[in-house]
């Protein structure tokens, strides 16, 4: 039977053609033994248990090469996640989280498992990073229960790409109207593009967003969206948050808001 680190580190190293050089660093901590963060300290046997179960599982699945090396990202996304975190001063969460019940496995191994069948199904590879990002973070915020934990990993599987992307661009839109609240688009600055509309109205049904309503708009939810109209929920900024959304790339922030002018 393959030691725990090998079984991680194999899938890791096969996720690297998504998780590129993150793959390198989390397997030189997971090499370093006890000083990678992950396997060392009080909690290392607790978290390397819901990995290594999982991988162990994955190895006797039969799967496409390319949903391995999707997982095999999500693994070394989820490490290098929650390795950040310990660095800047976050802790492992101390409940019962990965502790595990008569007959039923841990709650972090549920959860887990979900990240994974999420990464593994996923044709967007650019939200691999994320969905590994959320598992990270949920290991070291106590206030996520299980039922949290699986409405997020189902939201995630459930948003696109760039749905991921309107939300950061809102939640970035906030940010800078909490500097500048007197602040507000000089024109009627529209977004018009029928298909981001329909993803921006799929946002406000999950709860993510808000839309102020107008007299004038259509019963079938096409109708043109006024800049000042639009804005991230408390439900939206906390699931931006839980995925790391800030870490998406500028450049495909500023080619959406180009077409679409979410943000001014």
């Amino acid at each position: 039977m393959e030691d725990k680190k090998e079984i991680i580190t194999d899938l890791v190293e096969t996720g690297a053609d998504i998780s590129g050089s993150i793959a390198g660093s989390v397997i030189g901590g997971l090499v370093a033994g006890p000083a990678g963060i992950i396997l060392g300290g009080a909690s290392g046997p607790l978290i390397t248990k819901a990995f290594k179960k999982i991988g162990s599982e994955i190895q006797k699945r039969f799967i496409s090469k390319r949903e391995e090396i999707r997982i095999g990202a999500a693994y070394a996304f989820a490490i290098h996640k929650l390795e950040n975190n310990i660095k800047n001063g976050r802790v492992i969460r101390t409940d019962a989280y990965f502790d595990s019940k008569e007959n039923k496995r841990s709650d972090a191994e549920e959860i887990f498992e979900g990240v994974v069948l999420s990464a593994q199904r996923e044709y967007e590879e650019r939200k691999v990073r994320f969905i590994g990002n959320l598992y990270g973070n949920i290991c070291t915020n106590d206030k996520i229960n299980r039922e949290h934990a699986n409405q997020l990993v189902k939201t995630s599987n459930n948003l696109s790409f760039r749905q991921f992307c309107i939300l950061q661009l809102l939640r970035d839109k906030k940010s800078e109207q909490n500097l500048f609240p007197k602040l507000r688009s000089i024109d009627e600055t529209r977004i018009e593009l029928g298909d981001i509309i329909i993803e921006i109205r799929d946002l406000q049904q999950k709860g993510l967003i808000s839309i102020t309503a107008r007299w004038n708009d259509t019963d079938d939810n096409s109708s043109p969206i006024a800049y000042d109209d639009i804005g991230i929920t408390a439900n939206g900024i906390m699931f931006c948050e839980m995925l790391s959304l800030d870490e998406i790339e500028k450049e495909e922030l500023e080619k959406l808001n180009k077409s679409a002018r979410i943000k001014l």
